[in-house]
């Protein structure tokens, strides 16, 4: 019983830090990028310790500490109106990593395979939406040229996207690392979280279409999915003797 009680305080302390350090990273650090006039994408490091808190302490604090981040950014830094499927969405970001670390062990899923796949829907979902075609001048979005350097970007982020899980295979040193299922976990709750729940959020708030809102959401993730990915990598590792005792 002692022993339950400590890991309980325990996880409540680290829990209480991770929220402390989400809301920090929300008032700290925080860029919308516009579309159509509307604040529709929003790239922060406040889901990183919401990620964090549900890979170390469970399903149940990770949920917690999303809900409660969000309701104190809002009180804290509101950036517009309350819409309680925000909160939802935030809780879930803790949630999601909480259950897919717990059941680790029985997830039967060529992760490789997985990021090629979702790669591949992803572009077609882009170009599907009919906000991004292909013509005579390049690629285009909403019929205006594209700039060069801004496809060459996505081309080589989308490639590192599907490649990561099949190159970590490869090169990695350490075989029983959890990089790879940490990807896993990130584009899952991404997909989930950001790319279907939020936009179908902002589509009930503003009335956008999810045509438009989709493929722009989805070019973000093909950058914060990775670069979430490496971050919690490195610091899982660097946890990584603390991290076994929970």
């Amino acid at each position: 019983m002692k022993s339950n009680a400590k890991t309980r305080t325990r996880k409540l302390v680290v829990c209480g830090l991770l929220l402390a350090l989400s809301v920090v990273l929300k008032i700290v650090f925080e860029v919308y990028i516009p579309i159509g006039g509307l604040p529709t994408l929003r790239i922060n490091l406040t889901a990183l310790p919401i990620f964090l808190s549900g890979i170390l302490a469970g399903p149940v604090f990770g949920f917690a500490v999303g809900a409660l981040s969000d309701i104190l950014c809002f009180l804290i830094k509101p950036s517009g109106p309350y819409f309680p499927g925000f909160t939802i969405v935030s809780a879930l970001t803790g949630l999601l990593p909480g259950l897919i670390f717990a059941f680790k062990d029985k997830i039967k899923i060529r992760f490789q395979w997985f990021n090629l796949i979702i790669a591949v829907v992803f572009v077609i979902v882009i170009f599907a939406s009919g906000v991004f075609g292909v013509g005579a001048s390049g690629v285009t979005y909403e019929g205006k040229p594209v700039a060069t350097l801004f496809v060459v970007l996505m081309i080589v982020l989308l490639v590192g996207f599907a490649a990561f899980p099949f190159l970590y295979q490869r090169f990695s040193k350490n075989k029983d690392a959890k990089d790879d299922l940490v990807f896993f976990t990130v584009t899952v709750t991404q997909i989930i979280c950001s790319i279907i729940l939020n936009t179908w959020f902002l589509t009930i708030m503003y009335g956008q279409a999810a045509s438009v809102l989709l493929p722009a959401r989805i070019i973000t993730n093909i950058f914060l999915i990775p670069f979430y990915s490496l971050i919690l990598s490195g610091v899982l590792h660097l946890l990584s003797k603390k991290f076994s005792t929970f």
